[in-house]
Order: structure tokens, then sequence, then C-alpha cells
């Protein structure tokens, strides 16, 4: 009898749990499906209240960034060789005595315009004009006695010989007067040129002598600049090529052409001589001062052309950003030469291209933009 009551006990206990659970599991359902419903009407209420936001206060946009573009165009393009120069002058002359002497009288101060031909220094003539005069007095009997000699022997007077030998003593009268005058007129130093007096380096009393320089006269009413260029541009540079010139210090700019190019490479330093000729009226440009030259060593009257400054570089390369459908687009370029703010584009652009020329520092590529006028 124990052993069944106790059988009849575990029994009850085992079927109350089994109905303690099913009771569980059908109440969890219950909850989950009135969640699920409760659920979907609260999606239903946020949609609801959106939709009634959004009629309400406008959502904000995606930024746009302001930027002004330029269309590309086809335009001239023009690269420089910047180089120092030297300014010469082609009329600046040292002049020395041929003759020796004393220095008698000087008739031009420094500074003192002249003009050709003009005496500047006279060296003692006194001897000279003396051999002069005795030279003209022996060649007028030596020319008197010719004449009779000749009229004599034309009337076939006297001796042949005899008329040579007074034939040859007139002629050489002659020639040495004429030597006499040359070596008197050489006791005057003139002006070779038309010029200023720069230098006197005698003064009256002193002895001059061939060879010692007297004075220096210049005229620089034409000058020349002359530079020295690199080898790699032997090619490269032609008479006639254009050329910017300034002298910085005396804030003088002119244009001009190449007047002389080089063949001879210098082997001290791999440079050839280029020369630039130029007027001068007011000689403001005066020999020995600097000038700086810009010689065009390229041009392309139909290039694609962008400021330098919009050209940035990564990685990968050169690049830059062109407007298209209000946005950014970042392009690859190949730059070739660049002259002050200006850069040449070898490929990569077309015309017509909205390239971004101001505000590109802030967008990327895919940004939207607010084009400027």
């Amino acid at each position: 009898m124990k052993k069944l009551a106790i059988f009849i006990c575990m029994s009850s206990i085992l079927l109350s749990s089994c109905g303690e659970g099913k009771l569980n599991t059908e109440a969890k359902k219950t909850k989950l499906k009135n969640l699920k419903t409760e659920l979907v009407d609260l999606k239903s209420q946020i949609k609801t209240l959106e939709e009634d936001l959004k009629k309400e206060v406008e959502l904000p946009a995606e930024k746009k960034i302001p930027v002004r573009v330029k269309e590309l165009k086809k335009e001239p393009f023009y690269h420089y060789i910047e180089q120092p120069g030297k300014i010469n002058s082609k009329e600046n002359i040292l002049v020395s005595s041929e003759m020796g002497g004393l220095i008698t009288q000087i008739n031009a101060a420094e500074g003192q315009w002249v003009s050709q031909g003009e005496s500047i220094i006279e060296l003692d003539s006194e001897i000279m004009r003396t051999n002069v005069e005795e030279l003209n007095s022996a060649l007028e009997l030596a020319k008197t006695t010719f004449e009779r000699q000749e009229a004599l022997w034309e009337k076939e007077i006297g001796s042949e010989l005899q008329y040579l030998q007074v034939k040859n003593q007139y002629e050489s009268l002659e020639n040495k007067l004429k030597a006499a005058k040359a070596q008197l007129e050489k006791l005057s130093i003139t002006a070779p040129i038309n010029g200023v007096i720069e230098e006197l380096f005698l003064n009256p009393g002193e002895l001059a002598s061939p060879g010692r320089p007297a004075f220096r006269i210049v005229n620089t009413k034409k000058v020349y600049v002359e530079a020295d260029i690199a080898e790699r541009y032997a090619n490269v540079l032609k008479k006639n090529t254009p050329v910017k010139v300034s002298f910085n210090a005396l804030n003088i700019h002119k244009k001009s052409r190449l007047t002389f190019v080089g063949q001879v490479i210098n082997p001290e330093n791999s440079t050839f001589k280029v020369k630039i000729e130029l007027n001068n009226p007011n000689g403001s440009l005066k020999p020995n001062g600097t000038a700086s030259l810009e010689i065009q060593d390229y041009v392309n009257k139909q290039a694609l052309v962008v400021p330098s400054q919009i050209v940035k570089r990564d990685m990968r390369g050169d690049y830059l950003f062109l407007s298209k459908n209000e946005k950014a687009e970042k392009t690859y370029v190949k730059v070739g030469l660049s002259q002050d703010d200006k850069s040449m584009i070898k490929s990569g652009l077309k015309v017509g291209d909205q390239i971004i020329i101001e505000g590109y520092s802030e967008v990327i590529g895919g940004s939207l933009l607010d084009i400027k006028n």
C-alpha cells in the first residue's frame, strides 16, 4: 500500500508540471503576437510623424561649395630662359700715341663730347715742323731743276743719266716730304670716333710714347648686352630670337632680339655667347652695367594653359578639378613647361573643359558645387 501511495503521488506531480509548461508556452506566443502588432502600429505612427514633419520643416540639403570656373580655350604660351647679362660698347677705345714726344697741350677735358678727327693731345712738333719746312724748300728747288732738265731732255740736250738723276732726286724729296707731314700729323693725337672723353692718362709736360695709353673715348649711343648661355640651348636659340631686357637698377625695360649667337662652346664653363644690340640715345645705359635677360626658347600659339596654382600632386601624379554637372571631378593631367603663374597642359584636358580656378582647395571628387560668376 505504501508503494502504491508513492507511485500515485509522483504521477500527480508529473501531470501538474506538464500542464504548467504548456500554459507558459501559450502565454509567450500570445505576448509575441501582441508585441508584433504593437510594432506594426509604432512603425505606422513613426512614418506618419516623419511625413508630417517633412511637410512642416524642410530637411537641410547637402552643402554646396562655392567655386569659380573657367572654360578652357587654346591660347599662346611662351617660355623664357632667364639669364644675367653685361652692358658693353663697341666704341669704347683706349687711344695711344704713335709717336714719342713731349705733351704741350690738351684740348679736351674728361666728360667732354668730341668729334672724330678732333685733336685731343698735342706733342712738341717744333723740330718736325722745321724739318718739313726745309724739305719744302728743297723740294721747290728740286722741282725747278727737274722741270728745266726735262725741257732740255725733250730737246735732246744733255745726257739721259743726268736727267734720271735729277728726276730721282725730285721724287725722293717729294716722298720724304709726305712722310714728314704724316709724322707731323701724328704729333697730334686725335679722336678716332665721335664720343665722350672718359679718361685722360697724361698731363701737359709728360712724355708720350707709343703703346702708352693717352686717353679713353667712349660712345654709348649704341651699346650691346652680352650673356653666357648654357650649352643645352645651343640648337634652340637663333639670331633674331625675341628677348626681354631689363635694367632693374635703372628701372628700364626693353624688347629686342638676339643680334649674335655664338658658334663656339667655351670649354671652361660649357656656355656660348649671345649679344643684343640696343640704341642708347641719352646714354642712360653704361658699359659694364648689369642686365637681366628673358630669352624666348619656346612658343606654342595653340596651347592649353591653366593657372599653375590649381595643379596639385599626389602619389599617382598631377591633377586638378573640373566642374561636370555641378560636381567636382578629379582629373589627372600631364604638365609641360611653366612660365610665371601659368602651366601648359600636354594631355588630360580638352577645349571646353570647365576648370575650377577658385575654391579648388575646398573640394574633393564628387563635391557639389555652387558656381559663381
